[in-house]
């Protein structure tokens, strides 16, 4: 009698050596789980809490009430707004400039692999350390932009004093660290574009520009996407920056979201209220980064 195999594998039997690489893996599968997991249903636990350290003994679940709080004070829409702006400027500066930048540097010029190499210094800065060296650069006493400017015959300003400079002038530290970052990003992807097309526009006629603009940029754009989709997420999470160079000042005219959820939680003491406006930044940073997501996996998968 002939027996039917049957249609299913069976999975091979869990051997010591199969199971390696699983216990290899999964001391750093709960120290993750543990740095991401619990501060995040920590986070949503106290968002549902009247957790106010100055009112100790008015603790307990109140639902909602820290949202409605958080969302209808007038600072959070003024924060929200320089939020905005801030990622908004930043992000537009930064890709202009890093394109353009990076166009130079495709087309072999003399020491562009120095200018090259030269881009990459921002990034062995930290964040607190080159906003110390950007806010003795705005030092409206001694600082050398001013003293630039005074040399040059220009009235001196008062950078980060002044509410109407307070906030371009953080814009520029920003661009001046990432934009290079940027720069290496889309020049590898100009390096990386095959010759093929560009060769049938110059058949064509088309100019210089032509290729770049009808050519360049849309080979580029799924690149392009993940540098908006990385940096934008990065402006949002700015506070370092902010902190050490103005502090949220003068008044409020630079507190991001950032800068009143560390306000809410470390100076009003109202960790309920902080726990809140954390999800509620994270909400706006996903459902801004949906569409994004989207056109990258639909572009992957064309």
């Amino acid at each position: 009698m002939v027996h039917g195999t049957s249609g299913a594998r069976k999975r091979p039997p869990l051997t010591l050596e199969r199971a390696a690489p699983l216990v290899m893996l999964a001391p750093m599968v709960v120290v993750l789980a543990a740095l991401t997991i619990y501060p995040f249903v920590a986070n949503v636990f106290y968002s549902l809490q009247a957790k106010d350290l100055t009112q100790p003994f008015n603790d307990g679940f109140n639902g909602g009430a820290n949202f409605m709080a958080v969302v209808g004070r007038a600072s959070f829409l003024h924060s929200l707004t320089i939020t905005a702006i801030f990622v908004v400027v930043s992000l537009a500066t930064q890709l202009v400039l890093g394109f353009l930048v990076a166009l130079m540097l495709w087309r072999p010029i003399a020491g562009h692999r120095l200018f090259t190499t030269i881009l990459i210094l921002p990034f062995g800065l930290t964040p607190v350390a080159l906003a110390l060296a950007w806010r003795l650069l705005f030092n409206p006493a001694g600082g050398g932009i001013n003293m630039l400017l005074t040399a040059l015959g220009l009235p001196s300003l008062d950078w980060t004093a002044s509410p109407e400079l307070a906030l371009p002038s953080l814009i520029i530290v920003d661009a001046w660290q990432w934009t290079p970052f940027v720069v290496l990003i889309l020049l590898a992807g100009l390096v990386a574009l095959p010759r093929e097309p560009f060769e049938a526009a110059a058949v064509e006629g088309a100019g210089y520009w032509q290729s770049i603009v009808f050519v360049a940029l849309p080979l580029l754009r799924p690149l392009i996407l993940v540098v908006v989709l990385f940096r934008g997420i990065d402006l949002f999470r700015t506070f370092d920056t902010f902190w050490v160079v103005t502090g949220g000042g003068p008044g409020n005219a630079t507190e991001t979201l950032n800068m009143l959820l560390y306000r809410l939680a470390f100076q009003n003491l109202n960790f309920g209220h902080a726990s809140a406006l954390a999800l509620v930044l994270l909400a706006i940073i996903l459902v801004l980064s949906q569409p994004l997501m989207k056109r990258l996996v639909a572009k992957r998968g064309a």
